[in-house]
């Protein structure tokens, strides 16, 4: 609610400061005090042109300030025009203009002769159907259902795409997948290929020397183990006649009996690694794509593996695409047919309160001296599909309304005068119990009317600041009398200057106001009654 507003500099305004009710806000005074431009006042906090000569005569700057409490939160939302620029403030930090209305649009309802935004877009008009109905529930299941098609619409597309570029991208990873394959590696392989290419690097050293070993060690005649069988004998004699010499005499006979061991694996070596250069160039060769394969890819071997199996899953997913299109096409479906019987619940309950809503809105403006008024709301159905789901349903929503007998209703931005939509707009705030903690701002909305429509409009005026802040300008005592805040404006003249103030009126003073609203300036003791009266009814 708008707690504080402070306005200096503005046309006659020198210096206003409202301290406004949570409740009912009534601003009185004589034509031409100054009431109109503490709304102008407003209004700087939500359009950016500015009049010209807005800035009182003689001085340099205008501001206006706003307090708004929303619970515990305070708000502040300031303006200042300097000859021809202007500065916005949030919360005493410099802000663009846009993020400071956008904040004040969110605070503010501002309703007059020409401020007419909610009634005037249609996409309010399903709003404040759907609020009447009061089915926020199925609304809500509605938006689900439409958040999970765009969600597996968009899985779609992109399955799409992927399914397009697939073909290429199948080649490109089973190239890939190729190139690795063909190596036919695992791990571990690249050592063991490096091993074995210093094996057959050096096997004809190796052939050699085993063979030297094997001649030296058992086959020639004059090898250690033909030397060591000759001298057995001497070495058992020696055991016999010193036993401290048994423990040399064990290890000479296992020496002895493993030089045949030893030539065997020596033998079987030379087979092993005989040289062949077949194998020698293929292993050469596989080093050399490994090689280059890890220079690609700047990765080791066993990163290469690796990559390999998210390879191999990416192109299964690739060829699998066709089947994920299906499923989630099914998907799709089974929400649209879910989407679609929501719908149908709510078109039908939209259409059974339309009836009531429409009944009551015209029994409400006859009150309003609007006796042969018509209003209707109409639908334009659109069967939903994937293009045109919205969360709100596919249907549009429209208003139409006449005031005059034998003219059928038109849209209400075609048809409908400022005086007509203003009291609408009374009518339709006071049914609905929609935006609390927003202030609404009614202009002059008693213009043209009197008597018991005055009173009429007077206590839903105050039947909204019930459930919101209302503040409202008005030259009627049949409205002032409802003010739980009484703000006179009024207008001086001095020093060639002319000064509009604000002040709260209490007692006396509100009653002599009241008495100038019903006789102007014939206030005689029968006035000053019938006031006191009319206030004192409007307390009961």
């Amino acid at each position: 609610m708008l707690s504080y507003l402070k306005v200096e500099n503005l046309a006659v305004v020198e210096k206003a400061e409202l301290d406004f009710s949570p409740k009912l806000n009534i601003l009185t005074g004589e034509t031409g005090a100054g009431k109109s431009i503490l709304i102008d006042a407003i209004m700087l906090l939500l359009n950016k042109k500015t009049p010209a000569n807005i800035v009182r005569s003689g001085k340099d700057k205008l501001t206006v300030e706003a307090l708004f409490c929303q619970g515990d939160e305070e708000i502040i939302l300031k303006r200042e025009i300097i000859k021809n620029k202007s500065l916005t403030y949030h919360n005493g930090e410099l802000k663009p203009f846009a993020q400071v209305r956008e904040m004040a649009e969110t605070l503010l309802n501002i309703y007059g002769q020409k401020d007419h935004a909610f009634l005037l877009n249609t996409a309010n008009h399903q709003i404040f159907l759907d609020q009447y109905c009061q089915h926020g529930e199925l609304l809500g299941e509605m938006a689900e259902k439409c958040r999970q098609i765009r969600t597996w619409q968009t899985r779609w597309n992109e399955l799409q795409e992927k399914n397009k570029q697939s073909r290429e991208r199948i080649d490109y990873l089973n190239f890939q997948l190729q190139e690795i394959e063909s190596l036919n590696l695992k791990q571990g392989d690249e050592t063991l290929m490096q091993e074995r290419l210093k094996i057959l690097a050096a096997a004809e050293t190796i052939l050699e020397k085993s063979d030297a070993l094997v001649q030296d060690f058992y086959q020639k005649d004059d090898s250690v183990y033909n030397l060591l069988a000759q001298n057995l004998p001497a070495a058992t004699y020696l055991q016999t006649l010193f036993p401290e010499f048994s423990h040399f005499k064990e290890e000479i006979d296992r020496f002895f009996n493993l030089l045949p061991e030893i030539s065997t694996f020596l033998n079987d070596l030379a087979g092993k690694v005989e040289f062949n250069e077949n194998e020698l160039n293929e292993i050469s060769e596989k080093m050399s794509r490994l090689e280059k394969l890890k220079a690609k890819h700047k990765l080791t071997l066993e990163q290469i593996l690796g990559k390999y199996e998210q390879l191999r899953a990416e192109r299964d997913d690739l060829l699998n695409l066709n089947f994920s299109l299906v499923d989630t096409e099914k998907e799709i479906a089974r929400a649209l047919a879910a989407y679609n019987i929501l719908q149908e619940k709510l078109r039908q309950n939209r259409r059974h309160n339309a009836d009531k809503l429409s009944a009551l809105i015209v029994s409400e403006l006859a009150l309003l001296e609007m006796a042969k008024a018509r209003f209707e709301v109409r639908f334009e159905e659109s069967e939903p599909s994937v293009e045109n789901i919205a969360e709100t349903g596919t249907d549009k929503i429209e208003f139409y309304f006449s005031s005059n007998p034998g003219q059928p209703p038109g849209r209400l931005k075609e048809v409908a005068s400022g005086g007509e939509l203003s009291r609408l707009m009374l009518v339709l705030k006071s049914i609905g119990g929609d935006e609390t903690g927003t202030t609404f701002i009614f202009d002059e909305i008693d213009s043209g009317i009197g008597g018991k429509t005055a009173e009429f409009v007077g206590e839903k005026l105050r039947k909204i600041s019930g459930r919101n802040q209302v503040i409202s300008i008005s030259h009627l005592p049949q409205i002032a009398r409802f003010a739980d805040r009484h703000f006179l404006i009024r207008k001086e003249f001095k020093d060639n200057q002319t000064y509009s103030t604000a002040v709260i009126l209490e007692d006396d003073d509100r009653v002599r106001e009241i008495a100038r609203l019903m006789a102007g300036s014939a206030i005689n003791a029968d006035v000053l009654k019938a006031a006191e009266l009319l206030l004192a009814k409007s307390r009961q």
